[in-house]
């Protein structure tokens, strides 16, 4: 294991986080480090954490070189520490690869979570998913819903992992349970679904059809995450969908922050599940990398929203203005070179500067 070096605010907890190169991970990484505790990271790719965490000064942080799907190093990075943030997770939405998605998320959170309560650590957050309470036969869902059952791929990984959990917490293991929506914001190293999502609504066209979409910051969950490891207690868990927009509405939002029409086409969601079904069998014959797969377009076309009042009263957190989740993700991508429209990032980046300009007092 490499060395730790401590937070700019002293020594603090001993915290293990998986999937600390990940969105969710990496952002929890920052904020547990700001806030001076001692983090330990288990990477499948040193190199990789380098590239990562280098512009962030956090390259040297003491890390484990496994997997979490590998007993010993999941045993390695579990020695010595005195909390766990399990935000690894196979995210792969194509049916091919279901039934491996299923294994190792499962897996994992059997090996890391299990093995943390084997070890007497009482401060443990798993970072699950919205798609893990999907019920397509409610208006509203919360983090005291049953389970979804209707799941598939990355949903069924989610749902059987929060069942194996759910047991831990009923004999009084302190782990506390997120329930992320779609995830959005800056420094995003793999550029997931939700960001691939908002490139291709920007760059191509704007599906409006049924239900909506519900946004978390990932700076909003990176700070939950934190709170929940400093403050311990009971088990807990909590919904954190972010908020939610019918496809109509988050258009308009992203219209009034580019200052340009977006390309709208309106597809009835029958049409769009059937694309997915084609999607799913032709990734089987010939793997391609675009989001057209039935699973995340059910999703897209059925969401149920989560009423995330618990985290709100209980933590303290007060979701940030969509408007700031947006345009940071849409600066950020721009300044990565993913979008093709970079107009768009300089209308933000006008409008930012006109408004924080001080003004001329009249004579």
């Amino acid at each position: 294991m490499a060395r730790t070096r401590r937070g700019p605010k002293g020594s603090g907890m001993r915290v293990l986080v998986t999937g600390g190169t990940g969105f969710v991970g990496f952002h929890t990484v920052k904020a547990l480090h700001e806030a001076g505790h001692q983090v330990r990271l288990l990477v499948r790719s040193p190199d990789k954490m380098r590239r990562v965490l280098g512009p962030f000064g956090l390259d040297t942080l003491d890390h484990v070189h496994g997997d979490i799907a590998e007993e010993k190093s999941v045993a390695r990075a579990l020695t010595g520490v005195d909390a766990v943030v399990h935000a690894a997770a196979s995210v792969n939405i194509h049916a091919s690869d279901a039934l491996e998605t299923i294994r190792t998320n499962r897996r994992g959170t059997e090996l890391v979570i299990g093995g943390a309560v084997q070890r007497g650590i009482q401060r443990i957050v798993q970072v699950s998913s919205s798609t893990a309470l999907f019920n397509p036969g409610l208006d509203v869902v919360d983090e005291n819903s049953p389970l979804g059952t209707q799941g598939v791929g990355y949903g069924r990984s989610k749902i059987e992992a929060d069942l194996y959990v759910r047991g831990l917490q009923q004999h009084g293991a302190g782990v506390y349970t997120t329930y992320p929506g779609s995830i959005m914001g800056p420094d995003d190293p793999g550029l997931s679904e939700a960001m691939v999502g908002l490139r291709t609504t920007l760059d191509d066209v704007c599906i409006i059809t049924s239900a909506g979409i519900q946004i978390i910051d990932v700076r909003d969950l990176a700070l939950a995450h934190l709170k929940l490891i400093e403050r311990g207690g009971p088990p807990a868990r909590y919904a954190m969908g972010g908020q939610f927009f019918r496809w109509a509405e988050f258009a308009d939002i992203l219209e009034s922050l580019v200052g340009a029409p977006l390309r709208r086409v309106r597809v009835p969601a029958r049409a769009l599940q059937l694309l997915g079904r084609a999607g799913d069998i032709v990734h089987r014959l010939r793997p391609f990398d675009l989001p057209i797969t039935y699973e995340a377009i059910w999703y897209a076309t059925e969401w149920t929203p989560s009423d995330d009042s618990l985290v709100q009263k209980e933590l303290g957190i007060a979701y940030r203005d969509i408007r700031e989740t947006l345009g940071d993700s849409i600066l950020w991508l721009a300044a990565k070179g993913h979008l093709k429209h970079t107009e768009h990032a300089d209308h933000i980046r006008r409008e930012r500067a006109r408004k924080s300009a001080p003004r001329r007092k009249a004579k």
